[in-house]
């Protein structure tokens, strides 16, 4: 028996958001808008990456002594779920604020690795714990206990141009003017989330370290921090999700401020 809690997610628009689709020969558009269908969406790839980085931000900004480059408990520490880093994601993870597994550079390349994933492989050097917002989302080969969804939208989709500018005469670059989609502000988004709280099959439930068999370190995070269920669905669900307020690109051009809402259903 699967036992679920079910909320109302509504995002509002405060300004223009754009979150990029696939162009269509079709359309016209150079630069289209994500659709299903004809209804403009907030991707849930979209939305559990802006969730994921509010639950890292909240670990790093509440757990972590940066002065002292050290965490209070080590294995609050958020990691990087990737197999490869940029210089700057790696110099995050020197720097202390993230963890990342088995991480080598060959001659020349990029910083290679893994996030958090079960279970422990051969490349392991010692068994290792499942990261808390790994525990929400997912690992590599472990099912997490929050399912972000798709936002919807009933509203007009809206079309701006942008063009470069030529610096010497001031004008726009012949050729450059390029049309774009976005949503106005102001349009109500709105999704169904689901938590999962008891999974009486797979032997799990949320606040509670899995019975995990293969080798790793589990969720050996929830040892030292234990909380009731109302207190991590408001902590780590509720109010981080609420802490969202900005989300798709174009932001440095005045774009992707939202509001959101979340409540029980």
């Amino acid at each position: 028996m699967i036992e679920q809690k079910e909320f109302e997610i509504e995002l509002t628009t405060l300004e223009p958001i754009r979150i990029g689709g696939i162009a269509s020969p079709l359309s016209g558009i150079d630069n289209p808008i994500a659709l299903v269908g004809d209804k403009p969406v907030v991707p849930g790839s979209t939305l559990k990456g802006a969730y994921r980085c509010e639950i890292e931000r909240y670990l790093i900004d509440t757990y972590f002594d940066r002065a002292a480059k050290k965490w209070t408990d080590k294995n609050l520490q958020p990691c990087i779920p990737s197999t490869k880093l940029s210089p700057d994601e790696n110099q995050l993870v020197v720097n202390g604020s993230y963890r990342f597994y088995n991480s080598f550079q060959p001659t020349g390349g990029d910083i290679k690795g893994e996030g958090c994933h079960y279970p422990c492989d051969r490349k392991c050097k010692a068994l290792h714990e499942i990261c808390p917002v790994c525990y929400f989302l997912g690992a590599n080969g472990l099912e997490g206990f929050v399912k972000v969804p798709f936002l919807y939208a009933k509203t007009a989709v809206n079309e701006l141009y942008s063009a470069n500018i030529d610096r010497a005469i001031q004008t726009v670059k012949q050729g450059t003017n390029r049309p774009y989609q976005l949503v106005p502000d102001g349009v109500k988004f709105t999704g169904t989330l689901t938590v999962i709280l008891k999974d009486t099959v797979r032997d799990r439930e949320l606040g509670k370290a899995r019975n995990l068999k293969d080798d790793t370190g589990g969720d050996a995070w929830l040892a030292g921090h234990p909380r009731s269920i109302d207190q991590i669905i408001k902590e780590f669900i509720i109010d981080r999700f609420v802490s969202i307020k900005t989300i798709g690109g174009y932001k440095s051009k005045g774009f992707g401020k939202v509001d959101i809402k979340i409540k029980p259903i």
